[in-house]
């Protein structure tokens, strides 16, 4: 069982990954667009549109590797309660609820990206870029995200922290 689990944390660990990539190349991109505008009064076409694509594909891939070290966002008055079990109670439930979001998220990501391949739907641009290839970024991240969930829910269950503790403190902000 602890294989599986962490094979999934290094999944989602190199989509995070793979996710500052595409954070780099919109970087890249952007100042690509505006060195051309300044200095050649030339536009690219394609580095918006890309830049968007990179954004969605970028959020959903990171999601899991986030949601495993504990850098999302989230209110943590019960499970910070002086009750451990209040703690560990709200902390399932909340996992519970997370499991069933996301699964359902994925489902329908994956269904996005398979309609447009079937489809072969592609962009209204002059570059008409294939949305397969987006779209399944953003479903690839959904389904790690639902996985990396279902792995939470599982450590809650055998006793094990849901976060990576070493990955918390060295992201927290004291």
């Amino acid at each position: 069982m602890q294989t599986v689990l962490r094979t999934v944390d290094r999944v989602s660990q190199a989509a995070g990954l793979f996710a500052v990539l595409l954070v780099v190349g919109i970087v890249v991109l952007i100042i690509a667009e505006v060195l051309c505008r300044t200095f050649f009064n030339l536009s690219l076409s394609f580095a918006w549109e890309y830049s968007a694509y990179f954004l969605g594909m970028a959020i959903f891939l990171g999601a899991a590797f986030t949601l495993r070290t504990g850098g999302q966002v989230r209110v943590a008055f019960l499970t910070t309660s002086r009750n451990p079990r209040l703690a560990r109670t709200s902390e399932f439930f909340a996992t519970v609820f997370g499991v069933g979001v996301t699964c359902y998220l994925a489902y329908a990501l994956v269904l996005f990206a398979w309609q447009a391949y079937t489809a072969g739907s592609t962009s209204f641009t002059v570059v008409a870029v294939p949305l397969v290839y987006p779209t399944s970024g953003i479903a690839v991240g959904a389904v790690l995200l639902a996985l990396q969930m279902i792995v939470r829910l599982i450590r809650l269950l055998i006793g094990d922290p849901p976060d990576d503790q070493d990955a918390m403190r060295s992201y927290s902000v004291e």
